[in-house]
């Protein structure tokens, strides 16, 4: 199974088409969403409601999201990818130092700078912005049976490539 990983669009739609145009082309079995959607892009988003696992943004209250959702929208959301518990989180409320559940997989939001990172046997991810990023790069990640990568939508280069497996335990 293999996921795409994107947020913070703050309804920014041009990169959100190419995004999903992406998903479909690459035929994703999954959706992350780590917040600050926008209404515009959850409107856009919705018809992929059964492949998505998303969490609520800090601005998405201000955008009043949750009433054209058609995905649930929580603080914190989980699900499992290829034999791992993944966690999701905007990271604004809770960061790698203090959520409050064991997981494999960490993916927040939130700062706009893409993050592929090891600490204490776990991996820590961060899709960046694919809209407004900080880090200069519009990005999102994709997650496989064999690798994690961050990667750029306006060039499809690969940012940031880490490979699953034993080598990386611990």
């Amino acid at each position: 199974m293999k996921a795409m990983v994107f947020g913070d669009t703050h309804d920014d739609t041009d990169y959100l088409r190419d995004a999903l145009i992406l998903f479909e082309k690459e035929k994703y079995d999954r959706l992350y969403l780590t917040g600050d959607l926008g209404r515009l892009s959850v409107r856009m988003l919705n018809p992929y409601a059964e492949k998505i696992v998303a969490v609520e943004g800090n601005n998405d209250p201000y955008y009043d999201v949750e009433k054209v959702s058609k995905f649930p929208l929580p603080v914190i959301n989980y699900t499992m990818l290829n034999g791992m518990f993944v966690c999701l989180t905007h990271g604004h409320l809770y960061s790698r130092y203090d959520i409050p559940v064991n997981y494999d997989i960490l993916i927040l939001g939130h700062t706009h700078r893409g993050m592929v990172e090891r600490f204490a046997g776990k991996w820590i991810l961060n899709p960046g912005s694919l809209s407004c990023p900080r880090d200069g790069y519009h990005s999102y990640l994709t997650i496989d049976e064999r690798k994690i990568q961050l990667r750029s939508i306006k060039t499809g280069k690969v940012l940031k490539e880490v490979f699953l497996g034993k080598e990386n335990e611990g």
